[in-house]
């Protein structure tokens, strides 16, 4: 490499000229905030939304939030970066983009040599961009490799105007994704694998949770007749025990991994939250649902694959609870101590208007992996072990952020649905759930003798009373909508309360909306901010929830735990829901 000061003076100014050039580099100093130089609407519920010109699907920027980015803010690769690499300064911009993310053992407190330095959320976000292009820009080559069956030697004697391209991105693969060479050598061998792979969905389980999971497994196979491949991934020998595997892989088409056999687990040390994105990632299919153990669908998940924002830009998200704004610290602060450039969406959430503290609910996640392979290995660097442990788990509750956070650090476009999370369950909170409720209570509430306001007729035709029933609520599980405000799933399980051993099987009647009531979070429930926010279930869906509510009973029965309760199923009448039967037509 030349050094300047035997330069001539027109060959300095063209060197000069060429780390002006370095446009990718340009995020180590932008501080710009997207404020939406594009067109715009309106959202239904007031909000602005800038949009693409022209729109392809107007409808979908009502029904979602679909995070977009300034053009001007996304930085290609150019051959005057690749020439700006040889230079001195760019090397320097190489090695602070690649450098080790932990600070020196003299500035540690504790010898600690695994501790991140206070800006490495900020560097990781401009290697994670430059990344993306690099990546982009040499995939060609890799794929004339593949042409002619060579693509293992795409760091062996690269072309001379690619090679010093080909080396920073083999450096910073090194530094950020170490763990996918153990067993799929570079990323482009993993993308490559991923295609073709169809649908399916992924479950993350261990014994602990292997109950909610068959009671998943079952509706989905026999109530909700899903034809989906299910992908069940645990972590080691100890974790699923060989009995639940095999009572998984009695069904068609539902495979059990052991996840430390397709990731360097030494790396990572996989285990609760930190499992979900890996999983979705190393998953074999090119589009994926990841569901959680205990979620139950009311329609069969292939709908996912056909939402307006799914098709759009590749995922659907779903919004958490409107719950303890201002807990957690300056979100909105910390955001932009490490994006220096961000999509219209941060402005939208609960962090930014300080309203909540928890933005998305990863219970259910809808992601094209081949649109978004680079973000799927982004969201998987949130969850690595470090990051995890001293940022992203501290700043977050567990993985739910870090789906759309990382998608923001390496700039994909996602969508949200736009409805928050509501409960579903029961008008009323007559059920009786507490540990020390009277067993006769219990009794009671089985024969029908509390009940809601619309029924008050118990199973022998008699007038009863209304025991302990707050008719401005609706309790129970945690409720998501699909894209037209219909409930489309829920999670947290089937009973009123999973951590009571006695708690009895919802009714599954009613819901509400979280924009129309105020969170009793101690008690699941929301209570009403006006008349009729409380919302009947449509008899179709009541009729899905209490097939599962069967197939829970029947897995109970089937395990024969001693620690699992059998549980008396409630009855399923139309007269019981919320507005007696009649139906509603609230949904958008």
């Amino acid at each position: 490499m030349q050094v300047f000061s035997f330069m001539s003076s027109s060959r300095r100014i063209q060197c000069l000229r060429i780390i002006i050039a370095l446009g990718i580099f340009s995020t180590l100093v932008s501080v710009s905030r997207y404020q939406g130089s594009l067109e715009f609407s309106i959202d239904e519920d007031g909000q602005v939304q800038s949009v693409p010109e022209p729109v392809p699907e107007p409808e979908v920027y009502r029904t979602h939030h679909i995070a977009t980015y300034n053009p001007e803010d996304i930085k290609p690769w150019t051959k005057e970066d690749a020439a700006a690499l040889l230079t001195p300064e760019g090397q320097k911009i190489v090695q602070a983009l690649t450098e080790s993310p932990f600070k020196p053992p003299e500035l540690l407190h504790q010898n600690n040599p695994h501790l991140l330095k206070d800006d490495y959320f900020s560097t990781l976000t401009k290697r994670l961009r430059v990344y993306r292009a690099l990546w982009y820009e040499l995939k060609g080559y890799y794929d004339e490799l593949v042409a002619t069956g060579k693509q293992e030697q795409l760091y062996e004697a690269p072309p001379s105007d690619i090679a010093p391209s080909l080396e920073f991105l083999q450096r910073i693969e090194q530094v950020t994704f170490p763990w996918i060479w153990k067993h799929h050598g570079t990323s482009y061998d993993l993308h490559r694998k991923l295609q073709n792979g169809g649908r399916g969905i992924v479950i993350c389980v261990g014994d602990h949770h292997f109950r909610y999971a068959r009671t998943s497994v079952k509706a989905l196979r026999e109530v909700l007749k899903s034809t989906l491949p299910i992908e069940i991934y645990y972590t080691g020998e100890s974790d699923l025990s060989p009995e639940n595997r095999a009572w998984f892989e009695s069904f068609d088409d539902v495979r059990t991994i052991d996840i430390t056999k397709v990731v360097d687990n030494d790396m990572v040390a996989l285990k609760g939250w930190a499992i979900k994105p890996f999983a979705l990632l190393l998953s074999r299919f090119s589009e994926a649902i990841l569901l959680d153990s205990e979620a139950y669908f009311l329609s069969p998940p292939e709908v996912l694959f056909e939402d307006p924002g799914y098709k759009e830009v590749g995922t659907v998200f779903f919004y958490d609870r409107s719950l303890f704004p201002g807990a957690g610290g300056n979100k909105r602060a910390w955001m932009q101590r490490f994006l220096p450039t961000m999509s219209n969406h941060p402005p939208k959430t609960q962090w930014f208007n300080l309203r909540g503290d928890h933005e998305m609910e990863s219970g259910v996640v809808a992601i094209d992996k081949m649109r978004h392979f680079l973000g799927l290995l982004a969201i998987c660097k949130l969850n690595d072990l470090y990051e995890r442990e001293q940022v992203t788990y501290v700043m977050t509750w567990g993985d739910k952020e870090a789906f759309w956070i990382a998608l923001e650090m390496i700039q994909e476009r996602y969508s949200f649905n736009r409805f928050r999370a509501g409960v579903i369950g029961n008008v009323g909170d007559a059920i009786p759930y507490n540990d020390d409720l009277p067993q006769e209570e219990v009794d009671r509430y089985l024969a029908g003798e509390i009940l809601t306001e619309t029924n008050p007729i118990n199973r022998e035709g008699k007038q009863t009373h209304r025991d302990s029933v707050n008719m401005d609520r609706v309790c129970g599980n945690q409720v998501h909508y699909d894209y037209k405000g219909r409930p489309l799933w829920w999670n947290t399980g089937v009973v009123r309360n999973k951590y009571i051993y006695k708690s009895p099987y919802l009714r599954y009647t009613a819901y509400m909306n979280d924009e129309d009531g105020f969170w009793d979070f101690d008690n699941s429930c929301l209570v009403q901010k006006h008349s009729n926010a409380n919302k009947e279930l449509e008899w179709d869906q009541r009729q899905t929830a209490f097939k599962i509510l069967k197939a829970d009973r029947d897995v109970v029965v089937e395990i024969n735990n001693p620690s699992y309760m059998i549980l008396e199923l409630p009855r399923l009448v139309k007269s019981d829901g919320a507005k007696g039967g009649r139906g509603n037509s609230e949904a958008v």
